[in-house]
């Protein structure tokens, strides 16, 4: 076993040590004594954007498997030791990651350390599991198509990426999950849940140096696994604007725009972070002044950028009032973004952004789940070798702080010029389907 402690410099990575066993497994863990709980999390470094096409899916399907039983605990076990031991559980992918957390109070949280290493190689894939869940699946996928969201979501996502995975929504295409197999998922786990692939974070109210014997027992012994080749596919450029028309059931129009934006350690993605958080942080943000005061004709709109391994989108969405129009209300989102090109920003206006975004990192990170939550995420996908090593895995949330503290109003324009442009969008609109079918192009 290995153990460093980094040069620590902000409030989100102050006290934190990261350690990695022999057979590859990272841990990282944070003392936190103000309250008596501890939170743990398993990161694989695995997600929608590591699936081939016609096996879409997988990694969201897997997710679900490893609730249905091991050698050790069977089905039904590990959610009632959860219950048992007053604690809750669950699990999410996205499209870089998949992640297993759990919640005790710490004097009782050991036995998540015994789950996930028995888990991360012991899930039995038994056929009668496999098959009961797989409708369990199917049904949350039919759910989520039923909403009006995530049917123009996956619509936009796969228009504007025609070659990388990102193509594809995180729960599959239904064709693909319907002819997934035990031995299909069987092989994707073997593939990808290893040691060398997984990130175990830990906060909460224990002693690191007590606990690390129990987490190098329990998981030092399992296998490394072999070594996966890194996956290299960019996105070609987009050549023009990209357009998409949704037919659905809906009293409410809706509207999607995407952007491809740059992945996380990309000097401009600081400055999408502060342009997200001018455009709808608030009822002070341009786009609800505008839209929701001003012209009265959203319910409400939103901008989203999220940091990937891979270049992906900032993305707004609007919901209309009735009695308006989604090429005025598009209109008017490009008019205010042109604001941001041409127009000079106000240096109180920045500064507000920035503060907004450090109050988030701070009242949204809080409890020991939420700070296990962010550290394994950064960890898991800040890693490129674009990125400084000094600031790779959990250290770049010290220079996402630092790098956005020093974003100039120049940059805003810059970067607003060079991603808010016609030729890097797809448009979404969603409309009822009794409603004919025109867009405005």
């Amino acid at each position: 076993m290995t153990l460093s402690k980094p040069q620590l410099q902000s409030f989100l990575t102050r006290g934190v040590q990261k350690h990695r066993l022999a057979n590859g497994l990272t841990v990282i863990t944070k003392e936190q004594h103000d309250k008596p709980i501890v939170a743990s999390i398993i990161w694989y470094r695995v997600g929608s954007r590591n699936e081939e096409l016609g096996q879409t899916g997988k990694s969201h399907f897997l997710e679900h498997m490893l609730f249905k039983g091991t050698d050790r605990f069977g089905k039904g076990q590990i959610d009632l030791l959860t219950l048992q031991n007053g604690g809750a559980n669950n699990a999410f992918t996205w499209l870089d990651f998949t992640a297993y957390y759990f919640t005790f109070a710490s004097d009782r949280w050991a036995i998540a350390l015994e789950i996930e290493a028995n888990r991360m190689r012991n899930t039995t894939f038994a056929q009668e599991e496999f098959a009961s869940e797989k409708q369990v699946v199917e049904e949350e996928l039919r759910i989520g198509l039923d909403g009006p969201w995530e049917v123009l979501e996956n619509e936009v996502w796969a228009t504007a990426f025609r070659q990388h995975p990102y193509h594809w929504p995180t729960v599959g295409w239904l064709d693909d999950l319907e002819a997934a197999t035990a031995a299909d998922m069987k092989a994707y786990y073997d593939k990808w849940y290893h040691p060398h692939n997984a990130t175990l974070v830990l906060v909460g109210d224990f002693n690191t140096d007590e606990i690390m014997p129990r987490v190098e027992e329990l998981f030092g012994t399992i296998p490394a696994g072999t070594e996966v080749k890194p996956l290299h596919i960019a996105e070609p450029a987009q050549k023009g604007e990209k357009r998409v028309l949704v037919k659905k059931e809906t009293p409410v129009e809706r509207l999607l725009i995407g952007f491809h934006a740059p992945a996380v350690g990309d000097d401009d993605a600081y400055v999408m972070h502060i342009l997200d958080t001018l455009l709808s942080t608030g009822k002070t943000s341009r786009f609800y002044k505008r839209l929701v005061e001003h012209d009265q004709s959203v319910a409400s709109i939103s901008a989203s950028f999220h940091d990937h391994i891979d270049p992906s989108l900032f993305y707004i969405q609007a919901e209309l009032k009735p009695g308006f129009k989604l090429e005025d209300v598009e209109r008017a989102i490009y008019e205010e973004l042109e604001r941001l090109k041409n127009e000079p920003l106000d240096d109180a206006e920045l500064v507000k952004a920035k503060r907004q975004i450090e109050a988030d990192l701070v009242l949204s990170n809080e409890q020991p789940l939420q700070q296990a939550i962010l550290l394994g995420q950064y960890e898991t996908i800040a890693f490129s070798e674009r990125i400084p090593e000094s600031s790779r895995g959990f250290n770049y949330l010290d220079s996402m702080i630092e790098k956005t503290a020093a974003v100039t109003l120049a940059d805003v324009a810059r970067v607003a010029k060079k991603y808010f442009t016609r030729d890097n969008r797809t448009v979404g609109y969603l409309i009822n389907e009794d409603a004919g079918g025109a867009t405005n192009d």
